[in-house]
C-alpha cells in the first residue's frame, strides 16, 4: 500500500488491505476495500487484478445490490467497475470485500491488484496497489532430494503442511516482538512485566503499562529517587505531579555531641520526607470507580513501595475537571 503520512488524502479517499500477502496456487485471498463517495457525479469504483486470478465472491454493504459490479478484461487484467451514483450516498464511506481464486501456473510471482475512483473521463481521484507473492513450490522440498523437486504432487502435499505450520512460523519468526512492550499483544503484557518484576495493575490502561514497561530499568537504576517517582506517578496518573524533597535538619554529630538513653540528635529534628502534589483529572477518577479518598488511599500505597522506608511521605492529591484543564 502506498505510504499513507506522505499522501493522507489519497488514504482518506481510498485504502485497499489483503488478508494475505504470501500464497500459493489454488488459495484463495480476500481483499478489503474502504473509500469514500466522492461528491462529485459519475465515479466509480475499480478494481484491477492479474488475468490468472478469479473472483469468487463480494461481500457489500446492506441495500448494495450483489449484481452491481461489472467485470471487463483489459488485456492481462480484470477489471470490475462498481458505479457509485445510484446505490451510494456522496460524503459516506463504504467497505468492500473481494474474494478471488489465484489459478496461476508453478513459478515464484508477484500479483499486484489495484483499486482506484475513476471519473467517466477516466480521471483518476484515488488509487491504492497491493502485492501478494505467490509461491510455486513448497519450501519445505528444499529439505528433500532433488529428485522431488519436479514432483507436482509432492509439492502441493508439502503446502498443507505449510499452510498448517504457517501461524507457528510467523510466531517463530517474530518472536522479539513479544519482548517489545510496543508490540506484545495485550494477553502478554502481565507475563512480561513479570520478567522485570513490575506490578501490574487490573484497572491501569494497556497503553499506560506499555510506558511503564518500557521505562521499567530507568526506575529500577533510580529507584527511590526524585527521577524516578515523578515518572512513574505521570505515567500512572496521566496527571500533573510535583514533588518536593526536605532533607533532615540538624542531624549534627561533634567532639561536644553526647550519645545515649533519652537523647535526641539536634534540636527541631525534622526527618527526610517528600512531600508530593497529584494533579488528576476527574475523568480518571470515573475510568477507575473511585472516590477521592480512595484514589488518595491508593495513591499513599503507591509511593510508599517506592520510596525509602526511612523516608516520611506526604500526599496531596486535587482534582480537576477536564473542561477546565483545556481552557488552562
Amino acid at each position: 500500500m502506498k505510504d499513507t503520512e506522505t499522501c493522507p488524502e489519497i488514504s482518506e479517499k481510498l485504502s485497499l488491505a489483503v488478508d494475505y500477502y504470501n500464497r500459493y496456487p489454488g488459495e484463495l485471498v480476500t481483499y478489503y476495500l474502504r473509500f469514500t463517495v466522492p461528491e462529485q457525479t459519475g465515479v466509480a469504483l475499480q478494481f484491477a487484478m492479474p488475468h490468472v486470478m478469479a473472483v469468487e465472491s463480494y461481500q457489500f454493504p446492506p441495500d448494495i445490490p450483489i449484481n452491481l459490479p461489472a467485470v471487463l478484461e483489459a488485456e492481462q487484467e480484470l477489471v470490475i467497475r462498481i458505479p457509485l451514483d445510484e446505490y451510494f450516498i456522496s460524503g459516506q464511506s463504504y467497505e468492500v470485500e473481494i474474494k478471488a481464486r489465484i489459478n496461476t501456473f508453478y513459478m515464484d510471482q508477484y500479483l499486484i491488484t489495484e483499486s482506484s475512483l475513476v471519473t467517466d473521463e477516466a480521471q483518476t481521484i484515488a488509487s491504492e496497489t497491493v502485492q501478494v507473492a505467490v509461491f510455486g513450490k513448497g519450501k519445505y522440498l528444499r529439505n528433500l532430494p532433488d529428485i522431488y523437486d519436479s514432483d507436482d504432487f509432492m509439492s502441493r502435499f508439502l503446502m498443507l503442511f505449510e499452510s498448517f505450520w504457517k501461524p507457528i512460523s510467523q510466531q517463530i519468526d517474530q518472536m522479539e516482538d513479544y519482548f517489545d512492550p510496543d508490540l506484545t499483544p495485550d494477553e502478554f503484557i502481565p507475563w512480561l512485566a513479570s520478567w522485570v518484576g513490575l506490578p501490574v495493575d487490573a484497572s491501569l490502561p494497556l497503553n499506560r503499562m506499555r510506558v511503564l514497561l518500557k521505562n521499567a530499568m530507568m526506575f529500577y537504576q533510580y529507584r527511590g529517587t526524585y527521577k524516578a517517582l515523578k515518572t512513574y506517578l505521570e505515567i500512572y496518573t496521566d496527571g500533573e505531579v510535583e514533588v518536593v524533597e526536605q532533607r533532615a535538619k540538624n542531624f549534627v554529630l561533634g567532639q561536644d555531641s553526647t550519645l545515649g538513653a533519652g537523647i535526641a540528635l539536634g534540636t527541631e529534628n525534622q526527618p527526610n520526607s517528600i512531600l508530593i502534589n497529584l494533579r488528576v483529572s476527574e475523568t480518571e477518577l470515573a475510568r477507575v470507580q473511585y472516590s477521592e479518598d480512595m484514589y488518595h488511599k491508593k495513591m499513599n500505597e503507591i509511593v510508599r513501595a517506592i520510596v525509602p522506608a526511612h523516608t516520611a511521605i506526604d500526599v496531596n492529591c486535587a482534582f480537576y475537571a477536564q473542561e477546565k484543564q483545556r481552557s488552562q
